[in-house]
């Protein structure tokens, strides 16, 4: 009787297993949460003889429902939850968990060790077109200016694992582009260079255990840099960004645990302080500038966070591909120079790790159309 009843205790999962996709498609029984991050998930077909007889209907089929079958979302995360504390290892190869639960992206890491360096040739053309471009503006009264931001990798190498350090690369695209804009007389900011010598001294956490990007009190501080160094730049007065309190705090905001939510783990790791501030800016009798930013994904919670507060327009083009603005502007590629004169700032901001692609082809076509004007 006690082996009959161990038997009949063994079915259960196998039929939760069988059966269970299935009920949760027809009858939502859980609220299962869908996966986070960007996905392809194939189409689905419509059955017909021609598709039927060919045999594409079965194979579309079958790839449309290992991916929306029901329970899809916990058996991933059910997966990635044992496949990180089995063998610390993400689900997705471009996600590394370092120690202590540090999580990196692999292109971070090869910005940090050099493997992905364009090569001081290419380095230097991009630099000297984007002195002239800087020159040019300078003539319409516009600042422009690069912003070299802390890449995760670089700032937190220490909790590397030991499968993934290399040898440094005797340059790198960061190293490169630091030398040729001292050389060629364009202006930059490089906060990671900053970042690095506040990491032992800064009062709250510049970077999350889970997240890429800086964090919340990252940005701030970054944005209230960029206003005094456009001050000292232009000798406009620019509105103050203040700080009128700090809310610490586990739980991370924005931006700070998108790293944890691309792994799709079960467990979440919220053991940091974090620092969330509270600011505000009088606009009255300051300077109001608008600033045009050409970037990668490190300005995007600078557009709707504090930019605002010191800017009068906040425009922003994510990799020179996609625009985004703050008060819903469009702009056009093809005619980026019109979209440039009406703006005072400009910026080119890039992490280290997406430098080998500083400017993502804007410097070039900006500079083509103001030579070409006559």
């Amino acid at each position: 009787m006690k082996k009959i009843r161990v038997k009949n205790l063994l079915l259960v999962p196998f039929f939760v297993l069988l059966w269970g996709p299935m009920l949760q498609d027809n009858l939502h029984i859980f609220d299962c949460a869908e996966l986070k991050g960007y996905f392809e998930y194939p189409p689905d077909i419509t059955f017909d003889f021609k598709n039927w007889f060919n045999g594409s209907y079965s194979d579309k089929k079958g790839e449309f429902l290992r991916t929306r079958f029901g329970l899809n979302p916990a058996f991933t995360r059910l997966y990635n939850e044992l496949k990180f504390y089995l063998f610390n290892r993400a689900n997705d190869e471009n996600y590394i968990f370092g120690r202590e639960n540090y999580i990196f992206e692999s292109s971070h890491v090869d910005g940090y060790y050099g493997t992905n360096f364009i090569g001081h040739e290419k380095v230097d053309s991009i630099t000297k077109e984007l002195k002239e471009l800087q020159d040019t503006l300078t003539n319409h009264g516009i600042l422009l200016f690069a912003v070299f931001a802390p890449g995760k990798a670089s700032f937190y190498h220490e909790y590397f694992p030991d499968r993934i350090k290399r040898p440094m690369q005797p340059s790198t695209n960061y190293s490169a582009y630091v030398a040729a804009c001292k050389n060629d007389g364009v202006n930059f900011l490089d906060f990671r260079a900053w970042f690095q010598g506040m990491k032992d001294t800064s009062r709250y956490r510049l970077f999350p255990r889970g997240g890429f990007h800086w964090t919340i009190y990252g940005e701030s501080i970054v944005i209230d840099s960029v206003a005094h160094y456009i001050e000292s730049k232009t000798g406009k007065d620019l509105p103050e960004l203040k700080m009128d309190s700090m809310k610490l705090t586990t739980q991370p905001h924005g931006r700070e645990y998108d790293a944890g939510d691309l792994v799709n783990l079960i467990s979440e790791f919220h053991i940091d302080t974090l620092a969330f501030p509270f600011y505000s800016s009088n606009k009255e009798g300051k300077d109001e500038l608008s600033i045009l930013n050409i970037g990668d994904s490190y300005f995007f919670e600078i557009c709707d966070g504090p930019a605002p507060f010191v800017f009068k327009e906040v425009d922003f083009w994510f990799y020179y591909k996609s625009f985004w603005s703050l008060h819903g502007h469009t702009s056009n590629r093809e005619n980026i120079k019109e979209e440039i004169l009406k703006h005072q700032v400009v910026s080119i901001l890039h992490s280290d790790a997406t430098m080998f692609d500083f400017g993502s082809g804007f410097i070039h076509e900006a500079l083509m159309q103001f030579r070409n004007t006559k």
